[in-house]
């Protein structure tokens, strides 16, 4: 197979998880979405509006870094494979998430 098309096909796999990823965030950078997550996954009904705040600008500062190629390796390779599924790509994103979390001392009750 012709290099460039691997290369073509990889990229567009990254973007993919990207897509994946940003979609994820962007949907935690919304009050109601994040304080659901953080009832379902951490038992938590409410915190206070300054470490939400703490807490949307480390996830913005997630959004706007670059997808770790190597964390997403296993996701980027089989993404557009038949019957990948997408919740194990979710999952990495959940753990890459976790680590915010965990930085604001949630103690995580429910696996992702």
């Amino acid at each position: 197979m012709d290099n460039s098309l691997i290369r073509t096909s990889i990229e567009k796999n990254i973007e993919e998880v990207k897509k994946l990823r940003d979609n994820k965030i962007k949907s935690l950078l919304r009050t109601p979405d994040l304080m659901m997550f953080l009832e379902e996954h951490y038992n938590t009904v409410a915190i206070s509006p300054v470490k939400l705040e703490f807490l949307k600008r480390d996830l913005k500062e997630l959004l706007s870094s670059p997808l770790d190629l190597v964390y997403y390796s296993g996701a980027i390779r089989q993404i557009k494979e038949p019957g990948y599924d997408m919740q194990s790509c979710l999952l990495l994103i959940e753990n890459e998430a976790k680590k915010i979390f965990e930085k604001y001392g949630f103690a995580q009750f429910k696996p992702f």
